[in-house]
Formats: C-alpha cells, structure tokens, sequence
C-alpha cells in the first residue's frame, strides 16, 4: 500500500517494492556496503527474479525514498506506551532529549547534502533525534545536511511538547524563544546557558548584568561550590529563569582555558571574551522551581544527556549508519532510512524490555550489550519484515529472552550512573 501512495510503484513489476526492500534490508544488516551486483545475486537467489544491476538502481528514485520513509514514519507512530516511573522520573510526562549527529559522505553529494567545508569532507549528513528516554518514544527523527544548524533546528519540535515534560537540550539548542514558548506550554527544560546569552539581577528594580569574573573570585574566597539564583536571561527577548552557577575546580578551569587557546590558534580565531569570563563555571538555566528540585538534581539530570551519544556511537559502530560507499543520492538516502527502521524496531524492543525487567528487577539493560546481540539477529528480521511480518511476534519473544541476562548496565568507577541519576530523591 505505501508502494502504491507514494508514486514508487505504479504497475506491477517482476522486481516489487518487497524485493527492492529486501535488497535494501541485505545491504543494512551487512557490515560492509553491498555492490548493485551483489543485490542483483542475492535477488536472484531468494527470489529466482533475473535483474541486472543497472535495473536495481533505476528503482533508487525520489518515490523510492519516500516509500521507505513511510515505513519508518508508520512505525513511529504506533510506537508502544510503556515507560519507567521511578524517582524523579515520575515528576514529569516525558523527559526529551534532543541531539545531532554529523558524519561525512562521498564528495560528489555536496549539492545535495553540503558539508561544513574546512578540512571535512565537502559532504556530510546530519541527523536530528529527540526521543523520551523514559519509554524511548521518539519524537523527531529527521535527516538533512551537514550545514544543518541545532538553533534553527530547535524550534522543529515545540508543537509535539506536551504539559509537564522535562526537555534536556544542549548548547547548540540554546534559543530564548524556544525556552519561552517550552515555558507557556507548561513544560519544564534543563539546558546549558551558552556564552553569547546576557545574564542580569535584578537589584533595586534595576537590572544589572553578572560579573562573572567578579563572581568567582566571590566564591572562591567563601569556598562557595554552587549558586542558584533567578536571573533574567537576553537582551531584547528577556526571560526570567533559575540559573545553577557551579564552580568547576582549578585544574578544569586551566584546562579549558588551554583547550580554548590551543582552538582559537588553530582556527585563527581570537579569544571570545563572554566565554573566557565564565569559563570558571559550569552554567545552567531552568524554570523548575526549587521547591521541585534542588540545585545539585537539576545538575545530576542534565548528566543524562551522555545517554543520546550512547545511542548515536551504537548507530555508527553497531549498525554502520557512517559508513557508507560512495553512491549517488537517491540510493544513499534509501540506506540511510532503511537502517534509520531497522534501529527503530530494535529501539522500540529494547526499551519496552528494559522497562519490563526494571519494573521486576529494579536494574537496567545496557544499551550497547543488547544493540549487539539484537543486530546479531537482524538477518533473521530482514526475512520476516519482507514475509508480511508473520513470524514478528515470535522473533521478538526470542531476542526479548535473550536480553534478560548478561546485558546489565554496569556503573563506571568514580562516575555516577544512569541508575544513580534516575533514582535521585526529589522534595
């Protein structure tokens, strides 16, 4: 059916929209790239259908793309509702992460997807991911190119915020309207404050800016680790928000310092004012109100946005989404989504087992051990998703067994875990 609506298949064809999927499906699950001939043997193969290389790639089309965007699109929309409700988790509706991920491609793709120039590749791809890591629902996934920018990305997804989530969102992401418009929803965020953001008091009725090298010498002398104050954030489009100020320790901030010296040599950059008066502080802005949270928690929660590079390191590594042969446009983009499906199914099993075995057990799967053990399995998904998903349910009780040992979430030394941070006391 979805063959048929996006305009990809409009006759019946000795090659169908299955075939063209499974061939698609072969590569995804293959470590290494496939060549158009070895597609055309393995359609052979399973399907004793003869079709030349040069046939397969005519079927990478723009209505090829979209057909397999629709496939992962409907997957997204019927995703499961089961999440972990725990510790401060159970304080909000959804806790949203958002991030991006940015590798290289072939060169002789720079019209279509751009890259950030310089010594990168002239093209590159970015992919944006939001999902809720208390049930795994996601809630933007979208590919473009490598000139993509976090701010502008931003705003993409305020419509889907509900009342009463928590958005984790990174530097990149920090846009006072969108915090505002976050803020009206009733809706809560956690963010870095980014350097070239103004900061003010508000003293007699008059709003005076922070010293922030004024303030570290403060709190170093009164061995103050952490502030949190409510201040005003921007120039024009001001907003009042709780500002978590901590001080980072005197080895950090000569490393950074060095770090932001050795960068601005080498890009020939000179050094940012704004960012060298805070670089004494970790900073974070919220409007979560203390008597909710306290300062050290709001600091501890935003530690779980390590989580969504775990997920994008298990993309490149596990599933290979970075590494791709050259190939022209339209075929890359349908690799691209079809292993974009193969990671949502495999999502969607893993986070609906690692909230049934913690609701049991009270522990937590590990992503990377059970991303590995259920990529080992993809083959067999490949066979059942082009047999009209018959034996799915089967194939998932399986792997679903599977991962009920052996794949626990262990915590670092000296670090402080995923665990740790859920489970944090709140007021």
């Amino acid at each position: 059916m979805h063959a048929f609506k996006t305009g990809f298949c409009k006759r019946v064809s000795k090659f169908s929209h299955i075939m063209f999927l499974d061939s698609l499906l072969y590569d995804a699950v293959s470590s290494n790239t496939k060549s158009l001939n070895a597609l055309s043997i393995n359609t052979k193969g399973k399907y004793n259908i003869e079709i030349t290389k040069q046939g397969i790639d005519q079927r990478y089309t723009p209505e090829g793309v979209k057909y397999v965007q629709t496939l992962w699109s409907a997957l997204l929309s019927a995703q499961l509702n089961r999440s972990i409700e725990a510790g401060w988790f159970s304080e909000f509706e959804r806790v949203l992460i958002k991030d991006s991920t940015k590798f290289e491609v072939s060169g002789n793709l720079a019209k279509q997807l751009p890259g950030t120039g310089g010594s990168a590749s002239k093209a590159g791809v970015c992919i944006q991911y939001e999902f809720d890591i208390k049930s795994g629902e996601v809630n933007d996934l979208s590919i473009g190119p490598a000139t993509s920018h976090d701010k502008s990305d931003a705003k993409n997804t305020l419509g889907k915020i509900r009342k009463g989530d928590l958005i984790l969102r990174d530097l990149g992401y920090s846009v006072i309207p969108c915090f505002k418009t976050i803020n009206e929803k009733g809706a809560y965020f956690i963010s870095r404050l980014a350097a070239n953001i103004l900061v003010f008091e508000r003293i007699n009725n008059e709003l005076i800016e922070i010293d922030f090298p004024k303030l570290y010498k403060k709190m170093t002398v009164c061995n103050i680790k952490r502030l949190s104050k409510n201040v005003i954030i921007g120039d024009k489009a001001q907003m009042p928000v709780r500002l978590i100020i901590d001080l980072m320790p005197e080895q950090e901030i000569n490393k950074r310092k060095r770090q932001t010296k050795e960068n601005n040599k080498e890009r020939g950059h000179k050094a940012n004012s704004k960012f060298m008066n805070r670089v004494y502080f970790n900073l974070f802005i919220t409007n979560i109100d203390e008597t909710m949270l306290e300062p050290k928690i709001i600091t501890r929660i935003y530690k779980l946005r390590w989580q969504v590079e775990i997920i994008f390191k298990t993309w490149k590594s596990i599933f290979g989404i970075a590494s791709i042969s050259p190939m022209k446009y339209e075929r890359l983009m349908c690799l691209l989504n079809v292993r974009l499906l193969l990671i949502l199914i495999n999502w969607e099993l893993f986070m609906h087992k690692r909230c049934q075995v913690f609701e049991a057990t009270q522990k937590l799967l590990s992503i990377m051990k059970c991303f590995k053990t259920m990529h080992e399995h993809n083959n067999e998904l490949r066979h059942i998703l082009t047999d009209n998903c018959k034996k799915l349910s089967s194939w998932s009780q399986r792997i679903s067994k599977l991962l009920e040992s052996k794949h626990w979430l262990e915590k670092k030394n000296k670090k402080i875990g995923f665990m740790e941070i859920m489970m944090l006391n709140v007021f």
